[in-house]
């Protein structure tokens, strides 16, 4: 299969940065917090709830890091750059679930109540 030259592409990469520490990321995935709205009456209607986001990333395991002090992170703020460029920072995030250590790194997933989206220029 043939690499796309579209500088617009995702490949799912990225920076994550918490209060104090910062890491390149892979198979960077988020699902940000806002309206859902859910269809009711077989579509002929919906309802809507406020719900919550998360960012979920793999980084390298690597001489310093500490999945300790990863997993006790519960009030941190959480900024991450995708590759395309986009920016969102999260106030008030915590690590969720276990650290789960896999071929190539491990995976942590940070969840939080609201996002913001900074717009550049």
């Amino acid at each position: 299969m043939k690499k796309s030259t579209n500088p617009y592409q995702k490949f799912g990469e990225g920076s994550i940065k918490t209060d104090a520490k910062s890491w390149d990321a892979t198979e960077l995935s988020y699902s940000l917090s806002g309206v859902i709205r859910n269809k009711t009456d077989n579509g002929q209607g919906f309802s809507h709830k406020t719900q919550g986001g998360w960012v979920k990333f793999k980084i390298e395991l690597s001489a310093g890091l500490s999945i300790d002090e990863l997993m006790a992170m519960d009030d941190v703020t959480v900024v991450w750059t995708t590759d395309t460029g986009q920016n969102y920072t999260a106030a008030h995030a915590w690590q969720d679930g276990e650290i789960e250590v896999v071929a190539g790194g491990f995976e942590v997933t940070f969840c939080f109540k609201k996002h913001q989206e900074i717009i550049n220029g």
